[in-house]
């Protein structure tokens, strides 16, 4: 792999510095409450001029815009709560931020610490001291990308480990036994579309907004190509094949439409370790050339080296009564549970 394989095992690297401590290990612990991307910061005095500073710090890091969405919507939903309130209601909530500011000696120096199921299983805790508020901010703001990203892992596994309770095997089997991969989806995705190459899950929801039903749509395109070169893992290269493959495979409501890439807002792309394993990441929206539909997609493309083959898994939203956040949170999750399975030797065997 030359070059990818290098930059896979430097961002393998990197990806352990967000790691946790777990400080509820073997307690019997209460679930996680509250509703997915919830942020609770604790503080003493949320209210005073002396921790505004602090508070703007805490509100630029966490409701930083969430990644190409058709609208503005933050990152994180923050709910600030004084300390005083601060009970066991409270308490096992799903991901909290404990501001602890005070002239002591433990605050000489401002600290970020993060645990894992302190006061619930899944539960991300953030400890953060100091003893101004100033100084905090500064770390606050310094540390942002690891937080931000801490937290939206742990979301994605609580939606994988969601979809894991309701998995549709039926999905789940085919896939493992024509395509060579395992991906978990909830049972009432369905199988839309199959081919040697292509694959199209779709599933079809319904959410109540305004006193009336609105329908939400959630997919996923899971595609393979021959591995020929490194080139093909580039952005344009990924661009332009995920256009050819959508204009030929994923046709609109009307006719002569057919999904593409909304090229006005310019998708993100990224190189990630996914597994031990080199992966691209790309973020855009879509759009239905000749049609008035659209919203955003996540794509990943990683290499399975025992058939090399290129595996693209992308899941996609289509919401348009609805903020999309968590519903590209969940579509992220199924399209991160892909594993490649190792090639049989009997399928190997065979002429």
């Amino acid at each position: 792999m030359g070059r990818w394989w290098f930059a896979a095992v430097f961002l393998a690297t990197v990806g352990f510095t967000g790691c946790t401590d777990s400080v509820g290990e073997g307690q019997a612990l209460p679930s996680h409450v509250g509703a997915s991307g919830e942020l609770l910061v604790v503080l003493d005095a949320p209210e005073s001029e002396a921790v505004q500073v602090l508070l703007d710090s805490i509100v630029a890091v966490f409701e930083d815009p969430y990644d190409v969405l058709p609208q503005l919507e933050p990152s994180f939903t923050l709910m600030i709560l004084p300390r005083s309130e601060f009970d066991r209601f409270w308490k096992p909530h799903r991901n909290v931020l404990d501001i602890d500011l005070g002239d002591r000696l433990d605050t000489q120096e401002p600290s970020v610490r993060m645990f894992r199921d302190k006061h619930a299983r899944g539960q991300v805790y953030i400890r953060a001291m100091g003893r101004s508020a100033s100084a905090l901010a500064q770390l606050i703001a310094q540390r942002a990308v690891e937080m931000r990203t801490v937290l939206h892992n742990e979301e994605i596994k609580r939606f994988q480990d969601l979809h894991g309770l309701t998995r549709n095997e039926v999905v789940a089997n085919r896939l493992e036994k024509e395509f060579g991969i395992q991906l978990t989806v909830p049972e009432d995705a369905r199988w839309a579309k199959s081919g040697s190459d292509f694959i199209w899950i779709d599933r079809q929801l319904t959410r109540m907004k305004g006193g009336d039903n609105h329908d939400v749509q959630q997919g996923l395109f899971i595609s393979f190509e021959p591995y020929v070169a490194e080139e093909q893992l580039t952005m344009q290269a990924r661009l332009d094949q995920r256009n050819a493959l959508l204009m030929k495979q994923v046709p609109g409501p009307t006719k002569g439409s057919f999904m593409t890439t909304e090229m006005r807002y310019h998708p993100t792309y990224e190189e990630v370790d996914f597994g031990g394993a080199f992966a691209t990441e790309l973020r855009g929206l879509w759009r239905m050339e000749n049609d008035y539909m659209g919203g955003p997609f996540f794509s990943m493309t990683t290499l399975d080296v025992a058939r090399n083959r290129l595996v693209t898994v992308e899941g996609y939203a289509y919401a348009p009564f609805f903020d999309k956040r968590d519903y590209m949170r969940e579509v992220e999750a199924m399209v991160k549970s892909l594993v490649i399975l190792p090639e049989s030797p009997t399928a190997s065997a065979e002429p």
